[in-house]
């Protein structure tokens, strides 16, 4: 009873208000909340800064604390495909060096159900935050990887270590410190001395306290010290382990899936538009169902290998389109059974170009892509021999040409093959690269092993122009 009297009395009191002081109580209440939701965003944003500048600080102290531990020369540390598994050029240099037993070789990784099958494998692995892979990470002097040091493995841990930059392909995109959009990039032109003084030692610790990069020609290897933020005699011009699958039989072809291996193929791989942020539905960039009609008519299965990031799911009743994205089939392996490709920016064609096979590029976006994703080392038109298309209409006339036989662009495609790849580059390279490895970073005699690939056979493609 005295609650609504008190409320009664509330309500008389405000009805006797003006107009304008209502107005002055709304326009109060307002500013109060918008201050409120300003002074909380400045504080999250604070606590948020605060964050990750103690977790900075941490690191690059954890990092200078790692370079006063003793590293030994017999321990030699792997990773690859950003810490989730076994594979990339870092996987066949690892199956040759472990072969002597001079040195220890450990595989590191972030998947803990990764680590499960490599070990089942009987490999030794390690997960990352694992006592025995801190140890590692900690005591090894020799560090091999396909992503960065901060990719692959803990960063922090690998001051006073020496690593290895295979890298995982040869592409257009600027990436790291060639790259605007990376927190590195934008470190190291901050304008003000003192933020740029202070990023630098974040800056340094992306990289071992001395680093290689691989590389595979001199065009390659004229970007890559401004991209890697490495001195340039420590560019190795050795080409690209991964790609010796192409000239020999392994026991990885055995694990292609038969389908693959007994249709003739059409592959689809596109990259990631700003880490998926800007991919669009595949159903909106392709008609699916006249994919798969064409597919029937001309006997052949196009196969989809989506990036991570990629969006949109591939309807299963479709016969001759089959989504195999998350299969776990090696992108090179599937290279090796492609008939044509068809990609957009990826990396993956210029590896395919060791081929000499059709490419059809579908860039549908290419404006959006360089103003909003990745800017490029090259002039998109000057490397991509193939045709280029912008709607899927003329992706279908271009992809009838090439079943057809059709296929004006062999003579272009070797001509950006040199561009890429040097012609030493341009076959098995694996034991070039260990060898250098074994005989200038670890300084071992090489004792060349057999390989671990069998009999030469390149030709596995089904497509005659």
């Amino acid at each position: 009873m005295q609650l609504t009297t008190l409320l009664r009395e509330e309500e008389d009191a405000l009805s006797d208000w003006t107009f304008v002081e209502k107005m002055a109580l709304l326009q109060t209440i307002l500013l109060s909340v918008i201050l409120i939701g300003v002074f909380r965003s400045t504080i999250k944003r604070i606590i948020n800064g605060t964050k990750v500048f103690v977790r900075r600080f941490i690191g690059v102290c954890i990092y200078h604390v790692a370079r006063l531990i003793p590293r030994d020369p017999k321990f030699v540390v792997f990773g690859a495909e950003a810490g989730q598994g076994f594979r990339g050029n870092t996987k066949y240099l690892y199956l040759k060096a472990k072969q002597d037993d001079r040195i220890h070789c450990v595989w590191v990784l972030k998947n803990p159900i990764a680590v499960k099958q490599m070990n089942q494998e009987g490999m030794e692995c390690y997960s990352v935050h694992s006592l025995k892979g801190i140890y590692f990470q900690l005591r090894a002097k020799t560090f091999i990887h396909s992503h960065s040091i901060h990719d692959d493995f803990n960063r922090y841990l690998l001051g006073g270590a020496t690593s290895i930059n295979t890298w995982h392909g040869v592409g257009l995109k600027k990436v790291w410190g060639a790259n605007q959009k990376t927190y590195t990039y934008k470190a190291l032109h901050e304008k003000n001395p003192i933020k740029r003084w202070l990023h630098s030692f974040v800056v340094r610790t992306q990289n071992a306290s001395i680093s290689y990069v691989i590389s595979t020609s001199d065009v390659v290897s004229s970007y890559y010290p401004e991209t890697y933020l490495v001195k340039k005699e420590n560019i190795l011009q050795l080409g690209q382990a991964r790609n010796d699958v192409f000239f020999h039989e392994t026991e990885e072809d055995e694990a292609v899936p038969s389908f693959i291996k007994e249709n003739r193929v059409i592959t689809y791989m596109p990259t990631h538009r700003n880490f998926g942020k800007l991919d669009k539905d595949i159903n909106r960039v392709l008609d699916l169902k006249e994919l798969d009609a064409f597919c029937e008519a001309h006997g052949y299965k196009f196969l989809v290998k989506r990036h991570m990031f990629s969006k949109g799911q591939v309807p299963t009743r479709l016969k001759n389109v089959v989504d195999i994205s998350h299969e776990n089939i090696d992108p090179q392996m599937l290279l090796k059974y492609t008939d044509i490709l068809v990609t957009d920016f990826s990396s993956c064609y210029t590896d395919y170009l060791l081929l000499n096979r059709p490419v059809l590029f579908y860039c549908y976006d290419l404006d959006e892509y360089l103003t909003k994703s990745n800017e490029m080392y090259h002039d998109y038109y000057d490397v991509t021999p193939g045709p280029k298309v912008e709607s899927f209409a003329s992706f279908m006339e271009a992809l009838e040409d090439v079943v057809n036989g059709r296929d004006s662009y062999d003579e272009e495609r070797k001509e950006v093959l040199d561009i890429f790849y040097e012609k030493k580059n341009q076959k098995t390279v694996t034991d070039q690269q260990v060898a250098y490895i074994f005989e200038h970073i670890l300084k071992l005699e090489y004792k060349k092993t057999a390989s671990v690939s069998s009999s030469s056979k390149k030709d596995h493609h089904h497509f005659t122009a």
